[in-house]
Order: structure tokens, then C-alpha cells, then sequence
């Protein structure tokens, strides 16, 4: 199935990115690969991972404090966030409800 990353869930992936980079050369290189490895796992079984809010599913990164937010309709998966895990929880409901 076709998977893809709605523009939030792309821009808080390049904000992680550069703050792991800042961090330690290759972070974000490797948080990069981790999100691929994901985004395969959740093409190949979109009911793989359990619903949070409504018909959107959380995957728990396993190696960064990050969590993939997504919905699946018939003809595509959209990620809908990249959020740490640190972050103020249900931030990402209010965004995704107006789109």
C-alpha cells in the first residue's frame, strides 16, 4: 500500500533531524533509517499497531523517543505525525481535526 508523510508530520521530522544532528553528527541520519524501517512495517501491516484517537494509529519508534501518528483509507497511508515522545501529549489532535 502506498504510504506517504502529511506536511506536519514531514516538518517536525526535519525539525528532529536538525536538533539530532546539533546534538551528534548522524543522528538524524539514523533516526531517518529508523522512520523508513517503520514506514515499511506499517505499509506491509497498516493494522500492525494499535488506534489512539478515532482511526489514528500510533508506532512507537523502538531506538528514538519518537511516535508515527497515521491513518489508513483505502488507497493510501498518510503519516500524520512525527512527535517526541516528550512532547505535550495530544498537541497533534487538534491539528489533524482541522485538515
Amino acid at each position: 500500500m502506498r504510504i506517504r508523510m502529511a506536511r506536519l508530520a514531514s516538518t517536525e521530522l526535519a525539525e528532529a533531524r536538525t536538533w539530532l544532528n546539533q546534538r551528534e553528527r548522524g543522528l538524524g541520519k539514523r533516526l531517518n533509517e529508523e522512520i523508513r524501517q517503520a514506514m515499511q512495517r506499517i505499509a506491509a501491516m497498516p493494522t500492525l499497531y494499535p488506534v489512539e484517537v478515532g482511526d489514528v494509529r500510533r508506532c512507537v519508534l523502538s531506538v528514538f523517543p519518537y511516535t508515527l501518528r497515521y491513518i489508513v483509507s483505502t488507497d493510501e497511508i498518510v503519516v500524520l505525525t512525527v512527535s517526541h515522545q516528550s512532547r505535550r501529549p495530544d498537541y497533534w489532535v487538534d491539528l489533524i481535526e482541522g485538515k
